[in-house]
């Protein structure tokens, strides 16, 4: 055991330290001593992730006597990296999540009101749409604050469909036929879509269709209600794109292998977000000359699915610093450069930041159809499984992997898909179950 002794010139010299402290201002001692903001995000793109360090980097400045030290935390990876952080009492300051699993954390007791931040910003109206409150508010707290936006589209070659004499796909039947045709195998495949294990590719693909067919994997009570005819239909549906036009090893695909599958020319379709269509101009020029997009194959309608990824105050060690610094992320000289470190990457949430240097950047211009549709599509657009406002068991069930599986027994145990649905509904029911017994715990 150790011991600490202390002599009468260390406690004179003690008692002197907290006479000058207590003579000045709190500000004025907190200013004198360092002071860490812990930052977490996932842009592990070097422009975005640079960017981030150039704001970290203005706000030291602006703020003497404040370090702010980033981590980049995979997406796949941050809803088992919170909880640790949480038990561990390491949680950062400030993070960059998507907005389903700021849910999770504000049930656990480890977000921070945003109603301050929200305000300073402009309130609610500031944000296009209802996407602050749609994507942020939970039991009447701002849990997030939209950082940028996107929609998943359905991005195609338009050579290999004029090649085949088609049309961009509107339906179910359209979606698999272009598939079908622009498959080329062993050079190339029409749709691969991204169902591997430990991913959420398989379960947001799912839920879009579903969508499509006017159903949902909740009621509006935020039951499950995912052993459905719609459920059924989207999963037969997509069972048929895997094995008609995804190729071998469909189910070993991940959403982080869009890029490789565009960019490469591998595949003719890919649902994704216009990102994939920024990672092309990028990375495959030649490819990107090819590329343009459209909605989501409907069947009843649109499925649209939001991407939202937001700012989120977890309770880290400097509430104080950590607040300023989420406020400093959306200002001016911050918010649009990074909207256009990536174009087509990131579309703004801020209302003020769609205006002409939003649209006159050439990448923008070039695309400009992909852009058109994202924004329309992002006009009926809500987060997966939360169409009726935020769901505290969304992100759990799609971050169980529950559907993913489904798709693996399917595919590679010839599992009928009614008999798949039904055990995979049992497993997300198991998964709601322990969300509110948790819930009723607190």
């Amino acid at each position: 055991m150790l011991e600490f002794k202390l002599s009468r010139r260390g406690l004179l010299g003690a008692a002197t330290s907290a006479a000058i402290a207590s003579a000045f201002p709190a500000p004025f001692v907190r200013a004198q001593s360092e002071r860490r903001i812990v930052f977490w995000h996932s842009y592990s793109q070097k422009e975005r992730s640079d960017h981030m360090r150039l704001v970290a980097n203005r706000f030291e400045q602006a703020n003497p006597g404040v370090k702010v030290d980033i981590e980049v935390v995979p997406w796949p990876a941050f809803p088992q990296k919170w909880p640790a952080a949480a038990a561990a009492g390491t949680l950062p300051d400030v993070t960059i999540l998507l907005a389903e699993n700021a849910v999770p954390m504000s049930l656990a007791g480890a977000l921070l009101p945003m109603d301050d931040v929200l305000a300073s910003l402009g309130g609610a109206d500031a944000f296009k749409g209802n996407i602050a409150i749609a994507t942020g508010r939970f039991r009447d707290q701002q849990i997030s604050i939209p950082h940028y936006v996107h929609n998943r589209l359905l991005v195609y070659r338009k050579d290999r469909l004029a090649e085949a004499g088609l049309k961009p796909p509107v339906t179910w039947d359209d979606a698999l036929n272009a598939a079908v045709a622009t498959t080329r195998a062993p050079d190339h495949f029409g749709w691969i879509p991204k169902l591997a294990k430990g991913d959420v590719g398989g379960g947001y693909l799912l839920w879009m269709m579903t969508r499509s067919a006017n159903g949902s994997f909740f009621d509006k009570d935020g039951n499950v209600s995912f052993d459905s005819q719609p459920v059924r239909d989207a999963t037969q549906f997509i069972i048929e794109i895997a094995r008609k036009s995804g190729g071998p090893g469909v189910t070993d695909y991940k959403i982080s292998d869009n890029f490789n599958l565009v960019n490469s020319g591998k595949t003719s379709l890919a649902e994704d977000s216009a990102a994939i269509v920024a990672g092309a101009a990028q990375k495959a020029p030649d490819v990107a000359a090819q590329l343009d997009a459209t909605f989501m194959p409907k069947r009843e309608r649109v499925g649209n699915l939001m991407g939202g990824i937001s700012v989120a105050l977890p309770k880290g060690s400097n509430p104080e610093d950590g607040n300023a610094f989420a406020k400093f992320l959306f200002t001016e000289e911050n918010y649009l450069p990074f909207l256009l470190t990536i174009p087509l990457f990131m579309f703004p949430a801020l209302k003020s930041a769609e205006g002409p240097a939003f649209f006159d950047n050439p990448t923008i211009q070039r695309f400009r159809n992909v852009v058109d549709v994202t924004l329309t599509g992002l006009q009926d657009s809500t987060l997966a499984g939360m169409e009726d406002g935020l769901n505290p068991y969304a992100g759990p069930v799609f971050n169980s992997y529950a559907v993913e599986d489904m798709f693996q027994r399917i595919l590679l145990q010839d599992e009928p898909v009614e008999q798949a649905v039904a055990q995979t509904a049992k497993a997300i029911e198991k998964v709601v179950g322990d969300v509110k017994t948790r819930l009723d715990r607190g």
